[in-house]
């Protein structure tokens, strides 16, 4: 970081968010099922659900796209209390595809929510990513949650869903300044 810079959004850390009796790890295949279980019961409570999370989750992890150091998990003891996932996803550009994550889908234990464990896990995953090599990353969700990490409308960009989703829901971030500079594309969201 350049003196005198802020670093981005998606990479400040807050004194709320260090609870340690919490530890953040990649998911092991041991963890599959449980994690299969809690998506469904944390999204049964969250503000907007398709209802089919969990299997979206295996979808992810079925496909070609997974990278096992970007699934990750949130423990309190033996307990999973939060799950997050980046997967390989591309941006079809007139040149080829341009390789970028693919942030999908967050959850958090009901007893867990608004104490900053679905921030913490939404920065280690980006940050992970970062330093994996990738430089962009999309997602479909919340405006005004994401917004505070950063994420803009995937059209600020030049990039348009081929979904249909509405575009103030597909968003992207850069992790690397600049990186979609000049990009035009599509993407296609797995569902």
């Amino acid at each position: 970081m350049v003196a005198g810079t802020l670093p981005a959004p998606w990479a400040r850390r807050d004194a709320a968010l260090t609870d340690t009796t919490i530890a953040i790890r990649p998911e092991r295949p041991s963890d599959y099922a449980e994690i299969h279980t809690f998506v469904r019961t944390a999204f049964e409570t969250a503000k907007v659900a398709g209802g089919d999370e969990q299997c979206f989750v295996d979808r992810l992890r079925a496909s070609g796209g997974y990278l096992p150091d970007l699934a990750l998990v949130a423990t309190e003891g033996d307990r999973i209390v939060g799950h997050v996932m980046a997967t390989r996803t591309a941006i079809d550009t007139p040149t080829g595809r341009r390789e970028i994550l693919l942030f999908a889908p967050l959850a958090v234990a009901f007893d867990h929510r608004r104490r900053g464990l679905g921030a913490r896990l939404t920065r280690d995953v980006l940050e992970r990513g970062r330093v994996g090599g990738f430089d962009a990353v999309t997602l479909v969700g919340d405006p005004a949650y994401y917004g505070r990490f950063g994420f803009r409308p995937a059209s600020d960009f030049g990039v348009a869903n081929t979904n249909g989703i509405p575009d103030r829901y597909v968003q992207m971030l850069e992790l690397v300044p600049g990186a979609l500079a000049g990009v035009v594309g599509t993407i296609t969201y797995v569902t």
